[in-house]
């Protein structure tokens, strides 16, 4: 594969790693990061120009506040759910704006005769 072919395909995917990113598309993720993985390998005894590498990097760099920036939502969406799987109240609005509180429901057994 030549270089320049290999550095091509490199930036695609890493554009198209940012796609999937922001339309939250994690599962695709894994296959982008086998096909980035073959591709830098490919690279690895290439002699990049400096302009290049800091094409890449900034590509690199890019993404990489998204994955940070998807890590913690995900993080703060299980802390949430955790909050209110322990009792804290659920907050929502109504559909003329009025805020209102959801209560956990009370579970009781009911027992038949």
């Amino acid at each position: 594969m030549n270089e320049n072919r290999t550095l091509h395909q490199l930036e695609q995917v890493f554009d198209e790693e940012r796609r999937q990113l922001v339309q939250g598309n994690l599962a695709r993720l894994a296959r982008l990061a086998d096909r980035k993985e073959k591709l830098l390998l490919a690279l690895q005894d290439v002699k990049l120009t400096k302009d290049t590498l800091e094409r890449l990097s900034d590509l690199s760099e890019r993404n990489q506040a998204l994955i940070t920036a998807a890590q913690d939502g995900v993080r703060s969406v299980r802390d949430r759910l955790t909050e209110i799987q322990r009792g804290a109240p659920v907050e929502t609005y109504s559909r003329t704006g009025e805020k209102s509180q959801i209560e956990k429901p009370v579970r009781t057994l009911q027992r038949r005769a």
